[in-house]
């Protein structure tokens, strides 16, 4: 099963590009068949179906996330990458909630330099 369907999460990825591709540095590329976001060749999100995956979250930021939304760690097949956050989110007009971690996530990738 693919991570990522565009027919089913164009809504979700519009609405996360409204905001993303705005910032500085930011670049698309393809990740486990998804479009993943990269600032100064460091990626801090990319989209599946049902979600985000915030993947430079400090661990307060990932317990502060999860208190008010439906997170899990990422499972690629039957590999799990703890440090990587996937957030479900069932109503792209909903996708606010979560965008100041993954602005969060951006300023960490962008601090990595």
């Amino acid at each position: 099963m693919p991570y990522y369907v565009e027919e089913e999460a164009r809504a979700l990825r519009q609405a996360f590009e409204k905001t993303v591709l705005l910032w500085p540095q930011v670049v698309t590329r393809r990740m486990f068949g998804c479009p993943a976001y990269v600032a100064d060749g460091r990626l801090f999100a990319f989209l599946v179906t049902d979600g985000v995956v915030i993947t430079q979250l400090r661990k307060k930021e990932k317990q502060t996330l999860a208190q008010d939304n439906q997170t899990e760690p990422f499972k690629a097949g039957e590999r799990t990458i703890e440090r990587w956050t996937k957030v479900f989110i069932d109503d792209p007009a909903a996708i606010g909630r979560i965008m100041g971690f993954v602005r969060k996530s951006y300023q960490t990738a962008m601090e990595r330099r």
